[in-house]
């Protein structure tokens, strides 16, 4: 067992001690690290003596992961679970708002089953001896190395090619190629026979880069923020003309026909920002804006113009960044109209790429 999977064992351990303390409610692990349904459960608990199951995804650092990923990940599991190593008391009310139920390492709880209902909030966090993944698999998640993965995420078959191909699609140094390619081996991400690797574990990596790309990647990326009185500039715009492509809420709609957008995400080179805020009469934001100001999130593209990420079933200059990308996007937004989206999104456009292996 590595030392990540001990970090994750403890914080169970100490959450299922901390909510027996406090509330009397004692939890039983029944199984960990199993597969239900094609979704990877971190341990499956049953309230003592006859309660329902429950399946746990378990947390350290949670405070420092994206709200929003949290929530979904939870939400995938059925009757899910969080098991976290804190939960403050502003995302404890935010969990039980969306109905999320979580316990923490300190006695922070929210349960809702059948003759048990538990709240608890506010007690404060102790210092935990849970360290921070120092392993080399980290290193495929910092922000560079989510380029890479990115496209491997989008186009499986490039894992088996050269460096040099890698790096042409990815937009990176081959340098860095070597050692995302070293880390993704060590995470178990990567199968390596002879000289052909093969991409492994595909729901998994997803979902780790799902969580990092808005707190690793996407904050680098960002232009500015902008805003318009007309909730329907977009309809007016072929975001082409400008290398862009649309992401986030347009971009899903676009894919679902399901979301009416209210925000915009656009990805374009930073050269040709101007030339959009121009046509589309876009305003710089800011904090005194009126409220009924649609916001407009303009990020730098961050693969190259030589890769075609529009391998979605449109047609040709519709501007769409790749469903995955969306994906990402809605999911850490935390909105519930956009974790709806989102799983919708992954239904039709992303399932078939990560069927579960053998």
């Amino acid at each position: 067992m590595n030392q990540e999977n001990h970090q994750l064992d403890d914080v169970l351990e100490d959450a299922l001690n901390a909510i027996e303390r406090e509330a009397g409610v004692r939890l039983e692990v029944q199984e960990r690290e199993v597969e239900y349904r094609g979704k990877r459960v971190d341990a499956v608990l049953r309230i003592h003596p006859n309660g329902e199951k429950l399946f746990a995804e378990v947390k350290k650092w949670a405070q420092q992961a994206n709200l929003g990923v949290l929530i979904n990940h939870v939400r995938e599991l059925e009757e899910g679970i969080l098991i976290a190593d804190y939960v403050n008391p502003n995302m404890a009310e935010r969990l039980r708002k969306e109905e999320i139920q979580y316990i923490d390492c300190v006695g922070n709880a929210y349960l809702n089953q059948p003759g048990q209902f538990v709240y608890i909030k506010g007690n404060p966090a102790l210092k935990t001896t849970y360290r921070k993944e120092k392993d080399i698999a980290h290193r495929a998640f910092e922000p560079k190395a989510l380029e890479v993965v990115f496209a491997f995420l989008c186009y499986e078959w490039i894992v088996a090619e050269p460096y040099r191909t890698i790096a042409d699609r990815a937009g990176v140094a081959v340098g860095t190629v070597g050692w995302v390619i070293k880390a993704l081996k060590a995470g178990g991400y990567i199968k390596e026979r002879g000289r052909v690797r093969k991409l492994t574990k595909h729901k998994e990596l997803l979902d780790r880069w799902v969580e990092a790309w808005p707190r690793k990647l996407k904050p680098k990326l960002l232009i500015g923020e902008f805003q318009t009185e007309d909730p329907y500039w977009w309809k007016e715009i072929d975001i082409t003309r400008y290398d862009g492509y649309w992401g986030g809420e347009i971009a899903a709609a676009k894919y679902t026909c399901y979301l009416t957008p209210e925000d915009a995400t656009v990805y374009l080179p930073k050269e040709k920002v101007p030339n959009l805020l121009r046509d589309a009469r876009l305003q710089k934001a800011n904090e005194w804006g009126r409220t009924n100001m649609v916001k407009i999130h303009i990020y730098k593209r961050f693969w190259p113009r030589t890769t075609d990420y529009l391998d979605n079933g449109y047609e040709e200059g519709e501007g769409l960044v790749h469903p995955i990308l969306v994906f990402a996007d809605l999911i850490a937004t935390g909105d519930t109209r956009n974790l709806e989206t989102a799983k919708k999104l992954y239904d039709l456009h992303i399932h078939d790429q990560f069927v579960p292996e053998n």
